[in-house]
């Protein structure tokens, strides 16, 4: 009897404990689905701040003849923002310990140049638009992101590790250009498409979102958002200045003060920190192409309601740009889906 008794006890306790891992199991779940959802939302809201922040970097850029200038100016002031928060406690504590990652190893130094391909972009995109036209850039610049956002996640750039190339997510990849593609077809474009420029900014475009999983290396290794955006920042802005220096000394650029420009003009430098910040963040629990294909619904969102409060804008608004949108938010679904399964290895290795 006794024995009876003690195996019903030991019973009773291995089904407390598997109870117990089944409701650790799915309290785990909740909160990387809960952190998943959250991230999606932040890569949204940071592609609609891309949006903003192109508007107003473009109001910025008026008065000078070189729109490379007036990045650098954009990328300037958000890094003079930065360095002044380094007053608050706690972010000047993530500063610190992103270099304590570097000192120690646990950060490798080319992680930390992610800057570098941001700044890369801005310079070929100031020399390709008006090779290019409007229209074509941003289909090959999202080409570039979707094809970016592939192979990074396959090679493991991301904090997440390797998420492998499947057919389901490249045909989301290629819905996303699709409806890009769509959005923008009423637009003017050139005659002839310059070939090597579409290259650059396809190359550009894949860069992007290895900048965005280094991005998130940095803030995973650090955490600190705060600490990757304000190394991103500073990154840039010398990549940028290095480029632009070449050239002034050419004679292809002068330096100019953007001094006409009115002062809302300056809030695309807090809006490049906001998306540089909720990208690092978001990349930590969602793959680089969900981030990049959230972002760019983002930024088509954002552009639609800038269009629809614009009275002379709101003509060019039609089928076309809900029919892309449409689409385009498919291919972010698809992509969100086939991208929820864990990473095939750790993000070091």
């Amino acid at each position: 009897m006794a024995c009876l008794v003690g195996d019903h006890r030991d019973a009773g306790a291995i089904s407390s404990q598997t109870r117990h891992v089944h409701r650790g199991d799915a309290m785990t779940r909740e909160r990387r689905a809960s952190s998943e959802a959250l991230a999606l939302a932040a890569a949204f809201v940071g592609g609609a701040c891309l949006s903003l922040q192109a508007r107003f970097n473009g109001t910025l850029g008026e008065p000078l003849s070189e729109p490379l200038v007036a990045a650098i100016w954009s990328f300037g002031s958000g890094l003079a923002l930065l360095v002044l928060a380094l007053a608050v406690p706690s972010l000047r504590q993530g500063a610190t310990r992103l270099v304590l990652s570097i000192r120690a190893g646990r950060l490798r130094w080319w992680e930390c140049l992610g800057g570098v391909l941001g700044g890369a972009f801005v310079a070929v995109q100031t020399s390709a638009v008006g090779l290019l036209g409007v229209a074509v850039f941003i289909v090959a610049s999202v080409g570039g992101r979707a094809l970016g956002g592939l192979l990074a996640d396959h090679v493991g750039a991301g904090p997440k590790g390797r998420t492998p190339i499947t057919p389901a997510r490249a045909l989301a990849g290629a819905f996303a250009v699709v409806g890009v593609g769509i959005t923008v077809s009423g637009q003017h474009v050139p005659g002839g498409i310059a070939i090597l420029p579409a290259l650059a900014v396809i190359v550009a475009g894949v860069m992007t979102q290895f900048q965005q999983g280094l991005n998130g290396r940095v803030s995973a290794r650090a955490g600190s958002s705060y600490a990757t955006t304000l190394q991103n920042f500073l990154v840039g802005v010398i990549a940028l200045v290095v480029f632009a220096g070449a050239r002034v000394l050419l004679g292809i650029t002068q330096w100019q003060w953007p001094h006409d420009a009115p002062w809302w003009a300056w809030l695309g430098a807090p809006l490049g920190i906001a998306f540089i910040g909720l990208s690092a963040w978001a990349t930590e629990h969602i793959s680089v192409l969900v981030l990049g294909l959230m972002g760019i619904m983002g930024q088509l969102v954002a552009a639609l309601v800038i269009d629809l409060l614009d009275p002379v804008a709101r003509e060019g608004v039609g089928v076309r740009t809900v029919v892309g949108m449409v689409v385009t938010a498919a291919a972010a679904a698809m992509a969100a889906r086939s991208g929820g399964r864990r990473a095939t290895s750790d993000a070091r290795s």
